[in-house]
């Protein structure tokens, strides 16, 4: 059974560090027909020591993309964000020719949109990190890597990047993101975005996952406790944002 990942995927860049975030939630069979959902979905990956990725699309055939990529990085010992990014193309490159030799990399998206063409498996990177120099990690980046696109890299170069069902992300990081926050507070944001998300739109949830990343302590997956503080003290934001429209003002 295929496991499509109808998700949500959100970086953000911040004064001291990048926060990447997804849901976890994966869709079993066709949308259109019936499905079932499973929350326990893998879609967040440290891949060195200061990258990491977060995926969505076809659930397996991603995770064992990120597999292989961070394996062939850790076999040469690589850091550092921009190359990092290359190698994970490199391998998701390599391994989709030698997958799907005989479907082109990009087809006619009118055509594959109404099944007319063969197309390849959904898979996308939101890759966060900083790259290394003689000082230290340095220059915090966001890119996205699109199978559709042939996983062409694209820069982020707006402070953040959001894949999957985006429009309530959209929508919430236009009107709360400031990049000169700090990971504690982008992180509470990153997780809000998810959660609010996912109350409107059942094909995001489960436990949001968190990886931050900064110069010092380089990635750091959140465990479920931090998660659990960070939720609640969203749900008391929330509740104030309500109540702020109901108090009386003065006269």
């Amino acid at each position: 059974m295929i496991i499509r990942s109808v998700t949500l995927l959100v970086a953000l860049l911040g004064s001291d560090g990048v926060v990447l975030a997804a849901d976890s939630r994966g869709t079993f069979g066709d949308p259109s027909q019936t499905t079932a959902q499973n929350d326990s979905q893998k879609k967040a990956h440290i891949l060195a020591p200061h990258v990491a990725a977060i995926t969505s699309g076809n659930g397996e055939v991603a995770a064992l993309l990120a597999y292989e990529a961070k394996r062939a990085m850790e076999d040469v010992g690589l850091d550092g964000v921009t190359p990092v990014m290359e190698m994970l193309r490199e391998t998701c490159r390599e391994k989709f020719n030698e997958w799907f030799p005989t479907v082109p990399a990009i087809q006619a998206p009118a055509l594959a949109a109404m099944g007319q063409a063969p197309t390849r498996p959904v898979v996308n990177f939101v890759v966060g990190g900083y790259e290394l120099g003689a000082n230290g990690p340095h220059d915090p980046k966001l890119f996205h890597l699109l199978s559709h696109m042939d996983f062409a890299p694209m820069l982020s170069d707006y402070g953040w990047a959001v894949e999957g069902i985006a429009q309530y992300a959209l929508y919430l990081l236009n009107r709360l993101y400031q990049q000169d926050r700090g990971v504690q507070e982008l992180t509470a944001l990153a997780t809000y975005t998810i959660t609010e998300t996912a109350s409107q739109d059942g094909k995001v949830g489960g436990p949001v996952k968190v990886i931050t990343i900064t110069p010092t302590k380089g990635c750091v997956l959140l465990d479920e406790e931090a998660i659990g503080g960070i939720m609640s003290q969203n749900a008391a934001r929330s509740a104030a944002l309500q109540n702020s429209f109901y108090e009386s003002g003065e006269a």
